[in-house]
């Protein structure tokens, strides 16, 4: 028994060694011409691991095989003894079969790499066919802000994944000269504290963006209090949003925050949920004292353009242009013909001056007695209506003939000197 057990070990020994070789050869034709060495280490060592773990369980199997024959041939009598005789070529069949099984298990994972790293190589390509177009197109948005078109007013790049940080720097560096964009909004494209340091040098020269959103980014404390130190120098942003980054702000920058904004005048809206309530009263307050003031402002220019309106509406005066000297003489020389001017000169009487000229008669009066009657009072009016009209008093009389006469029916009335 022992000489057998011997012979089918080493039997199965000398077909390990040419399964090993079989596989060896066929892994280096299917290998690639170049591979990696890397990779080569990488697969030489699973490979050694499988086949220690198959030589152990198959020498476990082999001791196990053997203790229990020699325990039955103890027990059983010599009439089984050919069943014993056809158990180790069973058992070489099933070792034959589980390393078949192994080399084609080994094959089918050597395909599996290969076709994922062909995979991989596939999505590469389309993932840099993709960076292509996404940067083609932010190459004709540089152009346009870099031209300072005059129809891109806004300039959004939320939620785009393919954008890099140099593009973005690239946007930064090109808003620093345009007067045309109001708007710059770049939330969720993963903007870290470059960028915020780009934005806080652009605003110092720029004086047209009214608005910057930066939420859903990387952008630490630092990065952040940079953009408000900047502020100190801007005097048209209005509204500035940082909500939700990835790392926190903490309240030594919540606290700084609130004193920067102490000098700023014009800042109206502010996108951040301050953590301490201190800086987020002050804040709050700030922001409302800067409404309050822009509110001013507006009412002031409302009233400069009212009052402009009202001077260009208004009618001018009319001069008055005095008489020409030749008229005024002309009115002299009747006097100077006078005959008793020579009286006046010896010591006689004062000589009275001459008569004005005469006037143009007045228009007959327009007041009728229904209108006489209505600017009387009320109480006046029910008690003619119901008694009749009293008797007229001399005073009624004499103003009655006054409204009536003329300038012809008066008398003249000279002064007795």
């Amino acid at each position: 028994m022992r000489e057998r057990f011997r012979q089918e070990k080493n039997s199965s020994v000398a077909d390990k060694d040419k399964l090993k070789r079989t596989s060896s050869k066929k892994l280096d034709e299917e290998k690639d011409p170049k591979p990696l060495e890397k990779d080569k280490a990488e697969k030489v060592a699973t490979e050694d691991k499988v086949e220690k773990k198959i030589v152990d369980n198959i020498e476990k199997k082999e001791v196990a095989e053997v203790q229990s024959e020699k325990k039955l041939d103890k027990k059983k009598p010599s009439d089984k003894t050919p069943e014993k005789k056809e158990k180790p070529g069973s058992v070489q069949a099933n070792k034959n079969n589980t390393q078949e099984k192994q080399a084609a298990d080994q094959e089918k994972n050597l395909k599996n790499t290969e076709a994922q790293r062909a995979e991989n190589g596939s999505k590469n390509g389309a993932e840099e066919n993709k960076d292509d177009d996404s940067s083609s197109i932010f190459d004709e948005l540089l152009e346009k802000v870099k031209n300072n078109e005059a129809e891109l007013t806004e300039l959004n790049l939320n939620n785009s994944d393919c954008i890099t940080i140099e593009t973005l720097m690239s946007f930064t560096e090109a808003l620093e000269f345009n007067t045309v964009v109001k708007i710059f909004s770049l939330a969720n494209t993963r903007a870290d504290d470059h960028i915020a340091l780009a934005i806080a040098a652009m605003l110092k020269s720029n004086k047209t963006i009214t608005s910057i959103n930066l939420d859903s980014n990387h952008i630490t404390g630092k990065g952040i209090l940079s953009i408000f130190r900047a502020l100190q120098h801007n005097d048209t942003l209005i509204e500035l949003r940082f909500h939700n980054q990835r790392h926190i702000c903490g309240g030594k920058t919540e606290m700084e925050i609130a004193k920067m904004l102490k000098e700023n005048t014009t800042l109206l809206k502010l996108g951040y949920h301050f953590e301490l309530a201190g800086p987020r009263m002050t804040v709050t307050n700030l922001l409302s004292r800067n409404m309050d003031r822009q509110r001013q402002r507006r009412m002031a220019e409302q009233k400069a353009l009212k009052e402009a309106e009202s001077k260009k509406n208004c009618l001018e005066v009319p001069k008055v242009i005095p008489p020409p000297e030749e008229s005024t003489k002309s009115l002299r020389k009747p006097a100077a013909n006078n005959p008793q001017k020579g009286i006046s000169k010896k010591g006689g009487a004062p000589v009275p001056p001459p008569p004005p000229p005469p006037m143009a008669p007045l228009a007959p009066p327009l007041i009728n007695e229904n209108i006489r009657n209505s600017l009387s009072p009320a109480s006046q009016r029910r008690i003619v209506e119901k008694t009749g009209p009293a008797e007229k008093n001399s005073r009624d009389k004499l103003l009655e003939s006054i409204r009536t006469s003329n300038i012809k029916q008066l008398k003249k009335v000279c002064f007795k000197t």
